[in-house]
């Protein structure tokens, strides 16, 4: 990327970097879209695998039910983190945006301000919206219903299971472990921190 003077930039500089801010916007508005459908699609394909094991003549074994049903949610999880990630970064680019529009309608914010904000979202990497927002943002793109699903039938699986073998209990704890793993680096992931106010 272009250094950016924070002294005296070069006016045509700023059309230049608008033009940057749209671009990583249609990228992550299309990344989100994308990692969403992707959900959609493994929804879809698991529960026509599940439904495909209920109608078989052959019996699955309950091993592989509860197998199938825990990837797909491992697989689900994955793309949820990546959505919400992707929304962070929209917003990101898109307030940016609207600061620079807003300056050079109004001159409010001023070239310093705006400059100030660059530093602090762009180059500091940071977010502009909470993980709260993020979460509520992919729940609302159709993982709620994904999730509520997908959960009800595991929960109905389980609930069914005569005794929990060490195996399907090894399952089920590598499933925890995964997402735990999965909540630490979304938590921790350094783009998605706040900046401090002063």
């Amino acid at each position: 990327m272009q250094q950016i003077p924070l002294k005296e930039p070069d006016p045509g500089w700023l059309s230049q970097y608008y033009s940057k801010l749209q671009g990583e916007s249609e990228f992550s508005h299309q990344r989100r879209d994308t990692v969403t459908n992707w959900a959609l699609t493994l929804f879809l394909a698991v529960l026509a695998t599940y439904a495909a094991s209920l109608t078989s003549q052959i019996a699955l074994p309950s091993f592989w039910k509860i197998a199938i049903l825990l990837a797909g949610l491992g697989l689900l999880v994955r793309f949820f983190a990546m959505g919400m990630i992707s929304y962070a970064f929209l917003r990101r680019w898109r307030y940016l945006e609207n600061r620079l529009e807003q300056h050079w309608a109004y001159d409010d914010p001023s070239l310093g301000q705006l400059l100030e904000d660059i530093k602090k979202y762009d180059h500091g990497r940071r977010t502009t919206t909470s993980k709260m927002d993020m979460l509520w943002s992919q729940l609302r793109a159709g993982f709620l219903l994904i999730f509520s699903a997908l959960v009800s039938i595991l929960v109905l699986e389980l609930s069914h299971l005569q005794e929990y073998s060490s195996d399907k209990l090894a399952l089920l704890a590598g499933f925890s472990i995964y997402i735990v793993w999965e909540t630490v680096i979304f938590v921790t992931y350094d783009q998605l921190k706040r900046p401090t106010e002063a």
